[in-house]
């Protein structure tokens, strides 16, 4: 289970044990600083990596807007305040939620079930990213975006190389060594010195070819040992 950082700044000691109370009825989400004194917490702010920042507006000096304005790196802020008439100023600093002193644990978890939502639906926003990273290749005097998961295969044609998709083909001018420099690892690999293939798109092989939407693929001889290792490595007895 993750721990979230949490970063508290009031300048009242007893607002700052409330959330600290409610903080420690949560497994996963742990107080790295808390601070009276905004100044001295912006400043040590700088060294810590806070998820979930906690912050007052009226404080001397150095108010809770300013701080958040001066934040290069921000987290999740949830303001926290005796005051509801700065509530438009603080979602226009785009903070998660807004608390009104006194903070009560149900208000509280409110706030904490937005901050999980909020992760959550990054972590499966990065996830498809990950699944669908792309390429740029110059083609037809374009810029194209190349979506890996969509190559079949990859031919080298002398100074330029094919890339094979499923529903059409794209030529672009570079050596298919520089261009397998540019794969994923694991995903694809070389069967022949003029052949890149899609390892989750082949259909069938032998120790002679491979077999990608109907068409054999040739497998190099210097190819032939690094690619029988891969694909035994995933067989089923």
């Amino acid at each position: 289970m993750k721990t979230y950082n949490c970063f508290i700044v009031d300048d009242e000691p007893l607002a700052i044990e409330v959330i600290e109370d409610h903080l420690l009825k949560l497994q996963n989400f742990k107080v790295v600083g808390s601070y009276t004194d905004s100044i001295e917490a912006f400043v040590q702010y700088k060294n810590t990596e806070a998820d979930l920042l906690f912050i007052d507006i009226e404080m001397p000096d150095f108010n809770g807007l300013e701080f958040i304005k001066s934040l290069k790196n921000k987290p999740e802020i949830i303001i926290t305040t005796a005051y509801r008439n700065f509530a438009v100023q603080g979602f226009d600093l785009n903070i998660l939620d807004y608390l009104v002193k006194p903070i009560s644990f149900e208000r509280f978890m409110q706030s904490i079930d937005k901050f999980i939502d909020k992760k959550s639906s990054q972590i499966h926003k990065d996830t498809l990213v990950e699944q669908q990273q792309f390429m740029i290749v110059r083609a037809d005097r374009k810029n194209i975006k190349l979506f890996l998961d969509d190559i079949l295969y990859v031919e080298g044609l002398k100074d330029y190389v094919k890339i094979v998709l499923k529903d059409k083909q794209i030529l672009t001018k570079q050596s298919i060594g520089n261009f397998e420099k540019n794969l994923q690892s694991g995903r694809f690999l070389r069967v022949h010195k003029s052949f890149i293939v899609a390892l989750d798109r082949i259909t069938a092989y032998t120790t002679y070819d491979v077999e990608i939407d109907r068409l054999e693929i040739p497998i190099g001889r210097s190819y032939k040992k690094s690619f029988l290792e891969v694909m035994q490595q995933n067989e089923f007895s």
